[in-house]
């Protein structure tokens, strides 16, 4: 995000040193710089708040992928729990049924039929002993009866219970839909704007850029700049990094890891670490060293307008006001500065506006 205002700060600090006029450009480049800052701080603004509602979304989205669990599990809980309702259910009413009338009738009395009893026995003796077998019987058959309506209403409990636990889950379930609905709809209108902040601070960043690179190279020789008074007589540009002809990344738009959506005004060209890069055509130097998200920068004034740039190496075999030749070392492949890997970020500007290099190479 800060590379190019990295690159404005230090172009602005070259010229007011070198030009004696300074103050004619320090205005345009100030105001640039203070809506490059604000749009900046938006973006930033705009890509923490986009970020903490991708983690709000996220996190719903375990939610519900918990609570859908939850469900699943209790609703097949509660088939099980219906079953087995319904066999307990079966068993008391069987146990009923199979009771004779005589003991239904003790059960509903709570007392003992002794007419019965006395009438189907042979003896007093035999009595004694069939209305002490009738009172077992009862009791036997009573305790079973309970039993099962204990059990079944265990089971009925629990299944109420389960029932209102799935129905507390759906409900749950629910509202985090609801909530992720309005979080992925409020996301989707930061995003929105974070990209038309991105696109606003990309045009910025590359006004400011391709001036104050203007202004660089007018500040080398003086008032007048040689790019802008002297013709370029040298030809087709030289290819900058030799041992590579793999272009990653071409001039134009593009989604970049570190700013998202911008404008990229160079080709980007990998290589291997250490690799020579080579000055695309004879020319005077007029930066060279850190240049902040570009990492170490070489810049090289060929006349007529003409200015290219070499980013992102690992180091500088030339000092600024050094002239070179068309195919000399200038620097070494790296990944300084903002930069995912070892590659050449080649940039060309004409009259300080960046140029497609394919169109000079």
């Amino acid at each position: 995000m800060k590379r190019r205002t990295s690159i404005i700060i230090s172009l602005v600090l070259t010229v007011c040193l070198c030009v004696t006029t300074s103050g004619v450009y320090a205005t345009p480049l100030s105001e640039l710089q203070d809506q490059i800052e604000q749009k900046q701080e938006e973006l930033k603004e705009g890509k923490k708040k986009e970020k903490d509602l991708s983690a709000e979304v996220n996190s719903l989205e375990k939610k519900i992928y918990e609570l859908n669990d939850q469900i699943e599990v209790s609703e097949d809980e509660l088939e099980v729990l219906k079953k087995d309702l319904k066999k307990a259910q079966e068993k008391v009413d069987k146990q009923n049924e199979d009771l004779g009338g005589r003991l239904r009738t003790m059960y509903k009395n709570g007392s003992v039929g002794f007419l019965d009893v006395l009438m189907n026995s042979g003896s007093f003796s035999e009595f004694l002993t069939n209305i002490d077998l009738v009172e077992k019987i009862y009791a036997a058959d009573k305790d079973v009866l309970e039993d099962l309506q204990d059990a079944h209403d265990k089971i009925e409990k629990k299944k109420n219970k389960v029932e209102k636990l799935s129905k507390e889950l759906k409900a749950s379930k629910q509202a985090a839909e609801d909530n992720m609905s309005t979080v992925e709809a409020e996301k989707k209108k930061i995003a929105a704007d974070n990209e038309k902040n991105a696109a606003m601070l990309d045009d910025l960043e590359n006004e400011a850029a391709a001036e104050a690179a203007r202004l660089a190279a007018a500040s080398q020789s003086g008032q007048t700049s040689s790019s802008n008074t002297s013709s370029y007589g040298g030809g087709a540009f030289a290819w900058p990094l030799p041992s590579s002809q793999n272009v990653t990344s071409g001039y134009g738009w593009r989604i970049c890891p570190f700013h998202g959506r911008e404008f990229h005004g160079a080709i980007d060209i990998a290589g291997n670490g250490g690799a020579p890069i080579v000055a695309s055509a004879d020319g005077t130097v007029i930066r060279a060293g850190w240049n902040g998200g570009f990492g170490n920068s070489v810049q090289v004034d060929h006349g007529g307008g003409l200015v290219t740039m070499y980013n992102h190496c690992s180091s500088i075999a030339v000092s600024v006001g050094q002239t070179v030749s068309k195919g000399q070392t200038i620097a070494y492949v790296g990944t300084t500065g903002s930069s995912t890997g070892n590659h050449l970020d080649y940039r060309l500007f004409k009259d300080g506006t960046t140029q497609n290099p394919f169109s000079y190479l």
